[in-house]
């Protein structure tokens, strides 16, 4: 049924629940979950053209450290010794990255929090769980709370 499983995490704890059941799901199915994490922050463009290449350095090298712990973390809190797991960093639009991904991978779904980290209280939905939800051609199941 299930058998390759795209979960978008950005360390909240709703993609730490959307691990947790796509990682019991990939355990019932026999399937492989795949943790994907989008850098998605913007890069200060006013920085002194001095100073510009060692900070921004800096920055990347901070923000693919902080994506890789987000990665770690989800496997480590989510990963059952019968299930594959495999983690993908990438930098851009989380949404638009989703999206790629999943056309490249062929997944069958995709799990995901409802909210993520960005996300406002009160919205049933955050911007990027609505944006995939919109443009995906696969099935998407949405976790709130386990």
């Amino acid at each position: 049924m299930f058998k390759n499983i795209l979960v978008p995490v950005d360390g909240s704890e709703y993609s730490c629940n959307a691990a947790k059941a796509a990682t019991s799901m990939g355990e019932k199915y026999g399937g492989k979950v795949t943790f994907l994490h989008v850098i998605a922050k913007s890069l200060d463009a006013n920085l002194n053209i001095q100073d510009k290449h060692e900070i921004l350095l800096e920055k990347i090298t901070a923000l693919r450290l902080e994506g890789y712990e987000i990665l770690e973390k989800a496997i480590q809190n989510s990963s059952k010794d019968t299930v594959e797991t495999k983690a993908i960093l990438s930098w851009g639009n989380p949404a638009d990255i989703i999206l790629e991904k999943t056309e490249e991978n062929k997944y069958d779904l995709i799990v995901m929090g409802n909210r993520g980290l960005g996300a406002i209280k009160g919205l049933l939905l955050g911007s990027v769980s609505e944006k995939v939800i919109k443009s995906i051609r696969c099935p998407v199941m949405i976790v709130k709370d386990l």
